[in-house]
């Protein structure tokens, strides 16, 4: 894998708390910052919890092992072009000790 591999850009969100003047919070999501990465959809399964049905859609995601290090389990990712939002799982495998394999989620 080379740097020129990496075409796709993901925008990587978390949620933050901010306090509200009523003395409660309200969550809102921040930007923490965009990759260049490559992009794969790996599963897309429809099962069925609680009566409903659920699409659940898998991507691999392949970025520099620096990058992967600045996110964090369950932030939000969105492959820049497209409207769906990803939950990350985590970095499952390190390749070459430069570059980063992870999991991301999304369900609908």
């Amino acid at each position: 894998m080379t740097a020129s591999d990496l075409k796709q850009r993901i925008i990587v969100k978390r949620l933050t708390k901010t306090s509200d003047s009523y003395g409660g919070f309200t969550s809102t999501k921040s930007t923490i910052g965009t990759y260049w990465c490559m992009v794969k959809e790996i599963s897309g399964d429809v099962e069925e919890k609680d009566m409903r049905t659920q699409l659940k859609t898998r991507i691999e995601i392949y970025l520099r092992k620096k990058t992967a290090d600045n996110i964090l389990i369950n932030d939000i990712i969105q492959v820049e072009g497209d409207s769906a939002e990803y939950r990350y799982n985590g970095k499952f495998q390190t390749i070459e000790n430069f570059w980063v394999m992870a999991i991301a989620t999304k369900v609908e």
